[in-house]
């Protein structure tokens, strides 16, 4: 069976690794490769995909609403969200968003409950239409969204409060930061969408950045005491569901930690804390 990502840059991906490591485990006969596409070519990749065999593709920066127009239909999360991150071909081409999932499952993880927080979610990208949904569904109380266009922000987002990066501090401290910005990414680390000041006094900080497993914002977040992880434990609970997807098949939660525990041991110890 033939899989893939699709995306604009994707040096920095472990997607590859974990879809192995899935296949490794359950014994599938399958191929995930990454494909780095313009925007102007989403809808001719998606054809040929088709075409070609595929059983199913991820999606993620900065296409994850780009791709809809291509497809014949959305799974009820997807709809709400507004973002696909998973495509699967079948009889109808069908986009479904599994990062609500990751999201889910980094929480419950790490024991961290939204239910009346205060959180500041940075960005406003597809990734951040899952995580204010999840943040909605969950019951915080206050949700902030930084943009750099607070006002275009405040539009997309009618459940959030937007503000500037400038504003912040007046509504610090917050209970949860959630990154989902690609600022302090590979290739680009060391660089951070906010200061210590602006995330002093938080509980807890969630960098969906992965790769450095240990970005500039996390490392801040250690210099103040806040407990925190990155997006491995997201991007990877994501990826088994949307094998559950694409092989209608359900593979339960342990799948997640068997995924993880295969992984390299060094990356590991930089990853989780």
């Amino acid at each position: 069976m033939k899989f893939g990502l699709i995306g604009e840059k994707l040096s920095h991906s472990y997607s590859p690794l974990i879809h192995d490591l899935f296949f490794k485990i359950t014994g599938i006969n399958g191929e995930y490769k990454l494909f780095e596409i313009e925007r102007k070519d989403i809808g001719r990749f998606l054809q040929n995909a088709r075409k070609e065999g595929f059983t199913g593709l991820n999606v993620t920066i900065p296409y994850k609403t780009d791709v809809i127009p291509y497809l014949d239909e959305l799974s009820q999360e997807a709809e709400k969200i507004n973002a696909v991150n998973t495509i699967s071909f079948n009889d109808r081409v069908c986009g479904y968003n599994t990062d609500y999932f990751g999201l889910d499952y980094t929480f419950k993880k790490h024991s961290v409950g939204v239910n009346g927080k205060k959180v500041l979610v940075t960005g406003s990208g597809g990734a951040a239409k899952a995580v204010v949904s999840y943040l909605v569904d969950n019951k915080a109380k206050e949700i902030y969204i930084a943009s750099r266009d607070n006002v275009k922000a405040g539009d997309k987002f009618p459940e959030a409060k937007a503000v500037s990066y400038s504003d912040i501090k007046e509504y610090c401290p917050f209970d949860i930061i959630i990154n989902t910005t690609p600022v302090g990414m590979h290739p680009n680390p060391g660089l951070s969408p906010l200061t210590k000041e602006q995330i002093r006094g938080a509980f807890f900080l969630f960098d969906l950045i992965y790769n450095p497993p240990v970005t500039k914002l996390i490392e801040i977040a250690g210099s103040l005491g806040i407990p925190h992880t990155n997006g491995l434990y997201m991007l990877t609970a994501q990826a088994v569901k949307a094998q559950e997807i694409w092989n209608r098949k359900e593979y339960g939660i342990e799948m997640v930690d068997r995924i993880i525990s295969g992984m390299d041991i060094n990356l590991m110890k930089e990853n989780f804390r």
